[in-house]
């Protein structure tokens, strides 16, 4: 079976993580949330050269990126997914399909805004 032609989801990792944002498409409006988790034990040392600019792959030991996406149109909102990711798979939010290529955050940006080498590729396809 064939992936379905995906869109590059607007994701802006220089907005810093937790992030979220509201997304029409196919006629219907969905709000995406991204929020990063890095354990203590696993943060690389910021007092390294690259310091803030220092980038986590995610997955990994006690890293990950955790999506939600909730359709809007009741007071509530539907929530179709809340996971985390890995990248190249395809997972299933009701009728949208996501995929995430690239998965990479630099320390400055959790919870801090700028650009500090963050980088995350996802896109999303009627399933």
């Amino acid at each position: 079976m064939s992936e379905p032609p995906f869109l590059r989801l607007p994701v802006n990792p220089d907005e810093g993580f937790p992030q979220s944002f509201r997304l029409s498409f196919e006629g219907r409006s969905y709000v995406f949330g991204f929020q990063v988790t890095i354990a203590e034990e696993a943060l690389p040392d910021v007092t390294a050269p690259a310091g803030l600019g220092t980038v986590v792959e995610l997955p990994g030991d006690g890293a990950f990126l955790v999506v939600s996406v909730v359709r809007e149109g009741t007071a509530e909102g539907v929530t179709l997914l809340r996971r985390k990711v890995i990248p190249g798979l395809v997972y299933r939010a009701g009728e949208l399909a996501l995929v995430f290529r690239t998965i990479r955050i630099a320390l400055g940006n959790l919870n801090g805004v700028g650009r500090w080498g963050s980088e995350v590729v996802a896109g999303v396809a009627l399933a």
